[in-house]
Order: structure tokens, then sequence, then C-alpha cells
């Protein structure tokens, strides 16, 4: 019938194919040529093949809501999994845009509670935090301090501080705010609480497990405190499961959607009544960390610094060697050991992983009715270890895409591509430059002292550019313009002059 409807071209007939085929040759003259069998032969595998293509292709049907079983348990909208800047923000944009939805956001510790890292908030993340009220009520407090001048010191030695914050006419303002994580976290959680969410601290999720029949999540969870004794189980129902549960991502490793280790790692140590450093932040490039850093950047109040080191995947140093590779370069390094003195009043070292560069091979950031989000879907620079803005970003862009499937009924995977799709087109290239310019800066350290050169030579304005590109403000591409690349090579060429003490500093 295949064949038959495929010569047919489409008209319908009740003749069967062996009178057709006699009545064509009789009007051809009385015979049947070996062409016209290789045309019949022909035109039948072609429509068998087209047959099959069709069954083993044709697209899984989406289910939207009412092709589910109805739901009988108590359940919310959304149940997410973490309740730092992606879980929260997440939680805030879904409530602020469908103050009916029913938003669930479990953290497993209590506020205020520590995170370690750089600290630094850039542009795009102060947009979010404003929106929110959260910047405005940092400010209001004076719990953050907005980086007005600084710079940073090439593996050689070479470095140029500046005030960006002059040259980009943001006043009292800067590209980077440094606020402690237990500040923030806790205020960003807090604004989600206070536009409708429900927020359950305590609270760590042991099971997930998804009813395809109802199109619902079961999260089976245990609530109480590290230390108490009397933990009691809970049973949470929810029609979108949403992993923002940090770098180890345990929750979206176990569902099968991550299944890589953390890449890279970083330390934080708080310095308390330091007089030394006279700038709002640093970042240095010893050699022997590269393509990671270091950096000093200075915390609201009297005196007191952040210092933080970021291990990148792709130098000699392994991520287990960064207790001993912090300390050498706080007491050994001369330009940071000179910054924070002989006898810094320090807290004791704290360390964090890091996932790195968005989405390894084999891995998705969405399923039937689930999203991975934040550092638990590797959304941190590589280049710059730069991860808070990208966890507020995602927040808002999953937020987006579960408003309008709520809308259409539809959380299918088939739908909730499209979350994928829209931060790979934001960042994921991006992404992928920075880990060849993080390798390539390993490789020809040169570029870096090359780099510090030109800046000075150039003046604050070039590195409030610099500063852009580094924050995710600008992109990555602003090093491939005319007026940028080919002058960092002419200053490669004068550093190796330099180097050979052919030129002086």
């Amino acid at each position: 019938m295949l064949a038959a409807s495929a010569i047919s071209g489409g008209f319908s007939t009740s003749l069967p194919m062996e009178s057709l085929i006699n009545d064509f040759v009789e009007k051809a003259g009385g015979t049947k040529p070996a062409l016209f069998y290789g045309a019949i032969g022909g035109a039948t595998a072609f429509a068998s093949l087209s047959a099959l293509y069709k069954v083993a292709f044709k697209p899984t049907k989406r289910k939207t809501f009412k092709d589910y079983q109805p739901v009988t348990e108590e359940h919310y909208d959304v149940a997410i999994v973490g309740a730092g800047p992606s879980g929260s923000a997440l939680a805030w944009y879904l409530k602020k845009e469908n103050p009916n939805l029913k938003v669930l956001l479990l953290e497993k510790k209590q506020f205020p509670r520590e995170k370690y890292c750089g600290d630094a908030c850039a542009t795009i993340a102060q947009k979010h935090l404003r929106r929110m009220g959260v910047l405005q009520e940092l400010e209001e407090k004076k719990e953050g301090h907005y980086a007005q001048n600084g710079g940073f010191v090439s593996p050689c030695g070479n470095f140029f501080i500046g005030n960006s914050a002059k040259e980009l006419n943001l006043g009292t303002t800067a590209t980077v705010i440094s606020v402690k994580r237990k500040v923030l976290d806790e205020k960003i959680s807090r604004a989600a609480k206070n536009q409708g969410a429900l927020l359950t601290e305590n609270t760590t999720v042991d099971r997930a497990e998804f009813n395809k029949d109802k199109g619902i999540w079961k999260v089976e969870c245990t609530y109480g405190a590290e230390d108490q004794q009397d933990k009691k189980k809970v049973t949470y129902f929810a029609r979108c499961f949403i992993c923002a549960d940090g770098a180890p991502s345990r929750m979206a490793r176990q569902l099968n959607l991550i299944k890589s280790e953390p890449q890279g790692t970083c330390s934080r140590q708080y310095i308390s009544h330091n007089k030394l450093f006279q700038y709002d932040g640093v970042v240095f490039y010893p050699r022997k960390l590269l393509p990671g850093y270091c950096a000093i950047i200075r915390e609201a109040g009297d005196g007191e610094l952040n210092f933080c080191t970021y291990i990148i995947p792709g130098g000699p140093t392994t991520n287990d060697e960064l207790p001993k590779i912090h300390d050498w370069i706080m007491k050994e390094y001369p330009q940071v050991a000179k910054s924070l003195g002989p006898n810094p009043e320090a807290e004791r070292m704290k360390s964090a992983s890091l996932r790195l560069g968005g989405l390894s091979k084999g891995e998705t950031s969405y399923a039937d009715h689930l999203l991975v989000i934040g550092d638990a879907a590797g959304f941190i620079d590589p280049l710059t270890g730069e991860g808070i803005q990208y966890a507020l970003e995602s927040g808002e862009i999953a937020a987006k895409v579960l408003l309008e499937g709520f809308k259409r009924q539809d959380l299918s995977a088939q739908f909730l591509k499209k979350y994928q799709n829209l931060w790979y087109s934001e960042w994921g290239l991006e992404f992928y430059w920075s880990m060849k310019m993080s390798l390539l800066l390993y490789r020809f350290p040169i570029m870096l002292d090359a780099a510090a050169k030109l800046i000075e030579k150039k003046g604050s304005r070039f590195l409030a550019e610099w500063a852009e590109v580094m924050t995710g403000t600008k992109s990555k591409t602003w090093f491939l313009r005319p007026d940028v690349w080919p002058l960092i090579m002419l200053e490669v060429v004068a550093q190796v002059f330099r180097n050979l003490g052919v030129l002086k500093n």
C-alpha cells in the first residue's frame, strides 16, 4: 500500500497493484522493460525507507498537565534545593511575576551560614541585587565595599593600579562590590521569602523521584540542624524540581544529569586590622599558580581583607595542593607577603570546590520537570572564577522559562530544553573562550606581563575596560579588537627584549 500510494502520486484508487501495472504497460506498448521494473523497485524502496524514518524519528509526544493522572497529594509548583544566589533568585523571580505559584525553597543549613569565595559581586550581579532591594540594604547598612581602585600584578611583577570607577563615572559605586557571602546569601534568601516563597532551613534533601504517571516529584527530606538529635523525616511533592545545590551538586549527580566531579578549588582567609594594603582589590598571577590566580579584596569594615586563591585546571598545581600554595603565596610571594605583613591577624584558611565552564560531555541542565542552575551546572567563568552573577542570571532565565511552561502547562524535557539554549546563548561561548584563554596564559605568561605594561601606558580608562571584560560586562571578543590585540602583541615583543636586558622597564 505504501508503494502504491507513492506511485499514484496521492490519488485514490481501488484497483490492485498488478492491474495498475498491466494497464500502464498496455498503454506503453505491451512490454515491461527493465527500466520500468527498476523504477517500481526504486519507488517502493524510497517509500519504505521514508516510512521507517518517520517511525524511527517521530518526535515523542509532549505530556502536558492534562495528560497526567490527577494529583491527589498536596503539592508545590516548584521545589528548589539550595537557597544560595541561584535558588533564591529563581524563587524571587517566580513569585514576583506570578504570586499564585507555590514555591518551596529548601536550605540544608541555617542562615546566616558560610560560603567560601572571593565575595566579589560584579556589575551584572549588582543589577539583580538592586531589583531585589538587597543592594540598597547593603549600602544603607554599610555591609558592602565598592572597589574604587585596584589592578593586577603580572607573573614577572609588572603591575598597574588605577581607579576604574572614576573612569566609568560610577560615582561612589564601582564595577565590583565585596560582600561577605555569610551576609549576602541570607539577604537574597530573605528577599525570596518576603516575596512569598516558603523558605525551609535545616532541611537536607535525601532523595527525589519523579512519578511519570502523575508528572510530579516526590522529595524526601530530613529536617533538623546538624547537631540536633531528634531529626525528623519530611516529604514534599512538587510539579517541578530544581537542583541549585552548589558545585558538588549531589542531587543533580544522583539524578544522573551531572556526572563529573568539580574541577577546581578556591580558598578564603579573612585578614583583620590590616594597615599595609592600600587598595580595594588587586589580582596577582604567581607563575606556579597559573592558569589560576590569587587576590586581595577589601571588605566592609576597618582594615578587613579577603585573601583568596583559585586553582583552575590546566596548570601544575593540583586541587589537593591548595593549602600548601595558599600558605606559600601568603608568606613568601613578595607582592602578597608585603601587602599582608609578616604576622597577619588571620582566620583559618577555608576552601570550596569549583565546577567550571558549564556542562561537561554527556551532561545536561534539564529533564522532564527538572532544571539544574547556578554552580550545580558549572556556571563559573574558567578564566576569572566569577560565579555569583551567573548564578543570579541563571535564576532569572530559569524563572522566565518556567513561567512560560506553567502558562502552557508543559514542563516536558522538550520544552525545558529552551532553558539550556538560553543560558548557552548568553555565556556558553564565553566560557569556552575563557577556558582557551586561561590555558593560553598558562603556556605564555608573558602575555600577562605585556598586558600590564600596555595598561600602564594606556591608563585607567583602558584598565576600566579590561575590568568590564573580566567581570563579564563586556564580551571577551574585546581582546580581538584592532586597538587591543595588536598592541598586546607589540608589548609581548617589547617584554622579550626587556627580559633579555635590551630594553629597560
